[in-house]
């Protein structure tokens, strides 16, 4: 009876044992739970907090551009080296603008002439007057037509051979504007850079139009081609500054009828990846103050 109660004894302390450790186990195993669970979330809270530390790209939004402008660009004459220079002597007033002069008469001998020459007829009109006719002549977008130095002999150069030209001249800063809206154009000028155009005269529409052939195929022109180089514009009272090297002038034209006359010529315009220099501010005097330099920008 005695060992039955020993063996007895011994199972309920064996018992106790193994629930003691089972117990304990579960407790260590909770123990390390919780410490991997505060360790993850540590991170996590860690890897949140190192997203948001990290401070946003702040993107500086464009200046708006001036509702009105006038650039200091020197207006030049076509005369009396070019009579029929139009387009070089305004792309030399834009060299000149940026401050990367070069003459007209350089620029002249640089452009790509088109070799065709002037095939015409004449004949007798109903009142008895003698009518030239144009049959065959040169692409004024491959090259200079006709002869830019004698009065009448030439009509003139597109697009294309003059910004081939500015980056002969400067390589690697024309900017072709050709087809783009007219609000494109404005904006250029906005950003300080004049704007070469194909136009006519007087920078009005045109209804005198005339057509030849060439190699290229059949060419219709007017005999009032003519280029400018727009240096401001008043969007409220609706104007245009051009340079005019016909006259060697600056014009204040309205702006619905140029926008007309510039399609009428192909919507051409080109332009150079550097903008008009600010006017450099006088420095004052400790004393007195001198008068201040002229801002480039027009208020009437």
């Amino acid at each position: 009876m005695k060992d039955l109660f020993k063996s007895h004894s011994r199972e309920k302390k064996r018992s106790s044992d193994t629930i003691f450790n089972v117990i304990a186990g579960i407790i260590v195993i909770g123990m390390v739970a919780v410490g991997f669970s505060n360790h993850f979330y540590g991170l996590l809270a860690s890897t949140k907090s190192s997203k948001t530390s990290v401070p946003k790209k702040v993107v500086a939004k464009p200046k708006p551009l001036p509702q009105q402008i006038l650039l200091q660009v020197t207006p030049q004459s076509q005369l009396p080296q070019l009579p029929n220079g139009a387009e070089v002597t305004t792309l030399s007033m834009l060299f000149s603008a940026v401050d990367h002069p070069v003459s007209k008469v350089v620029l002249a001998q640089k452009i790509h002439v088109d070799p065709m020459r002037e095939v015409i007829k004449s004949y007798k009109d109903q009142a008895g007057q003698t009518v030239w006719q144009i049959l065959k002549w040169g692409d004024p977008s491959v090259g200079y037509v006709g002869n830019m130095y004698q009065s009448g002999k030439g009509y003139g150069v597109y697009h294309a051979p003059i910004l081939t030209l500015i980056n002969k001249v400067w390589p690697r800063h024309g900017v072709n504007l050709t087809g783009k809206p007219f609000s494109t154009i404005l904006t250029a000028v906005g950003h300080r850079r004049p704007v070469e155009i194909w136009s006519t005269l007087n920078f009005q529409p045109t209804t005198s139009w005339i057509s030849w052939q060439s190699p290229e195929g059949l060419i219709k022109a007017t005999p009032d081609e003519n280029t400018g180089l727009i240096v401001g514009y008043n969007k409220v009272a609706g104007y245009v500054y051009v340079d005019n090297p016909g006259s060697g002038t600056l014009q204040k034209v309205p702006m619905k009828p140029f926008e007309e006359a510039w399609k009428q010529l192909g919507s051409q315009a080109v332009t150079v990846t550097v903008p008009v220099p600010l006017p450099k501010k006088r420095a004052i005097n400790a004393k007195t103050s001198g008068p201040k330099k002229h801002s480039g920008t027009k208020k009437g």
